[in-house]
């Protein structure tokens, strides 16, 4: 299947993020998954970070990206480049096909440092494959998954698309969804982190679900360098891996972390990064939430963007 000639003629339009660029390409079939069964793969150098990406327009997330020049989330991408700066450390929790840690090799420099855990063997091969391609050097490629405690367990990817992996148990209406499992490795941080980081540190996680155990897994790397922390936070998911919004509000608050919404606002034609500050448990069921420890560097930097 070739790319639809409408859809090649928005991408012009889309890459510019032009105003009304999401109605756009709604109108021109990007987000109807049935439109796109054998789309090809493309190749695209990354408007944000510079390197190339190899991209598979089947996949939803792959083909925003393509229509986009970027990774799809901007709100965490904003975040993370608001955090890093050349000589720091990037830490990349479920780093799926390597988009986000791009972003970060890209921030840290030659004199920083990313750490990519990916429990996914098909996922972490193709991570790898973009960093061969790129000549990055600056990435370890963790195989594995974070946890509170050493051992193996269960990797089940709900539907085709890798970053939908958890450890969780998935059972229900879910369970039919499973497209694959993989027995898996999984550590704690602490443990499996070099014992000195450079520079500042920025953690961003997104493991469906398994944020609780994976942050207490690196309750000593949250005490010495109090890293600004990112991802995705989504209700139903930690219920499914056993936590919930309260208990991960709780563990950082524990940590002495404020949490943020993220989002974009529009702002004299520029899209700028907004942290809205968390007061109630139910502000944390969003697609992106981050924590920032008062007085950090990162605090600072991303002060502009808090919203009082």
């Amino acid at each position: 299947m070739s790319m639809p000639l409408f859809s090649r003629a928005v991408v012009p339009y889309s890459r510019l993020e032009l105003p009304g660029w999401g109605r756009v390409l709604r109108a021109a079939g990007v987000y109807q998954d049935d439109k796109w069964s054998g789309a090809p793969t493309r190749v695209i150098r990354g408007k944000l970070h510079g390197y190339t990406m190899r991209l598979s327009l089947e996949s939803w997330s792959e083909r925003q990206t393509y229509f986009l020049g970027r990774y799809y989330d901007l709100p965490s991408q904003a975040y993370i480049s608001g955090c890093l700066k050349p000589g720091d450390t990037f830490i990349d929790i479920g780093g799926n096909i390597g988009m986000m840690t791009l972003l970060g090799s890209h921030a840290v420099g030659p004199t920083g440092r990313v750490h990519m855990f990916e429990p996914n063997p098909a996922a972490g091969a193709r991570a790898q494959r973009t960093l061969d391609e790129n000549g990055i050097t600056n990435v370890t490629l963790h195989p594995m998954g974070l946890s509170d405690a050493p051992a193996e367990l269960t990797l089940s990817v709900v539907s085709k698309h890798s970053g939908l992996g958890t450890f969780a148990p998935v059972r229900s209406f879910e369970a039919k969804y499973v497209s694959v499992r993989h027995i898996a490795r999984v550590v704690r941080g602490d443990d499996v982190l070099p014992p000195q980081l450079a520079g500042d540190v920025t953690i961003k996680i997104d493991v469906e679900g398994f944020e609780c155990r994976a942050l207490r897994g690196l309750s000593a790397t949250l005490a010495k360098y109090r890293p600004a922390v990112v991802g995705e936070v989504i209700e139903k998911h930690l219920i499914r891996a056993g936590s919930s919004g309260q208990e991960l509000l709780d563990l950082m608050a524990e940590h002495g972390y404020q949490g943020y919404r993220l989002s974009i606002r529009r702002k004299l034609g520029r899209q700028r990064l907004s942290l809205i500050p968390i007061t109630r448990a139910e502000q944390v069921n969003s697609n992106n939430v981050a924590w920032l420890y008062p007085g950090t560097v990162q605090s600072d930097r991303l002060g502009p963007s808090i919203d009082a």
